[in-house]
């Protein structure tokens, strides 16, 4: 799809440039067809390199809604946690601007989007401020999905012993995150959990 955009865009460049009213004035038939052909051209060019993108942008887009690709976010840049983006969300989410990585779905934006393949997992961000291989989003996840399911340790302590355990068994590759770090990054979340379960 690289390719087709690349000689869609080379084609866009080359086509000639369109007749402004001012150098569209002919006085005969034959000079008005040779300015309609060269708009007609440039008309053909640009939609076909709007074509291209927007097609490219269509693919990825079912990559990432069927999980074939990982993407990540922050919804307050620069200095806002990093977060997985699931799948399903990519069936709201419109993708606003690719070259600042931006994504909205009505008023909510997530900024510098990260999409990288499910096997990436040792470049993925994750929110931790300058320990970027320490999966802390990962594990929040995973702490929701236990809360939801009922699964949550009755201890902060013994729950981050856990996660960690997973953690490491999940992702062999990554340094884990001590279950001190776990403890501090999960606590409120975890008393809202006990609260709501008490």
């Amino acid at each position: 799809m690289w390719e087709e955009h690349a000689r869609a865009t080379e084609a866009r460049k080359n086509a000639p440039k369109r007749p402004t009213y001012l150098s569209s004035y002919v006085s005969d038939w034959e000079e008005a067809k040779a300015a309609n052909y060269i708009a007609s051209r440039s008309r053909s060019a640009r939609a076909d390199l709007h074509r291209v993108w927007y097609g490219m942008l269509a693919a990825m887009k079912a990559k990432l809604e069927a999980g074939e690709l990982t993407a990540f976010g922050q919804e307050n840049p620069p200095f806002g946690p990093w977060h997985a983006i699931p799948a399903p969300a990519w069936r709201q989410l419109r993708i606003t601007n690719v070259r600042k990585g931006e994504a909205s779905v009505g008023a909510n934006i997530v900024h510098d989007i990260h999409i990288l393949p499910p096997d990436a997992d040792d470049h993925m961000p994750t929110g931790t401020p300058g320990r970027p291989k320490k999966g802390i989003d990962i594990i929040r996840i995973e702490f929701q999905r236990r809360a939801e399911a009922g699964e949550i340790a009755d201890s902060l302590a013994a729950e981050a012993r856990a996660l960690q355990a997973w953690y490491r068994e999940t992702y062999p590759r990554r340094d884990c995150p001590t279950t001190k770090t776990i403890e501090n990054n999960l606590r409120e979340a975890w008393r809202a959990v006990r609260l709501r379960t008490a």
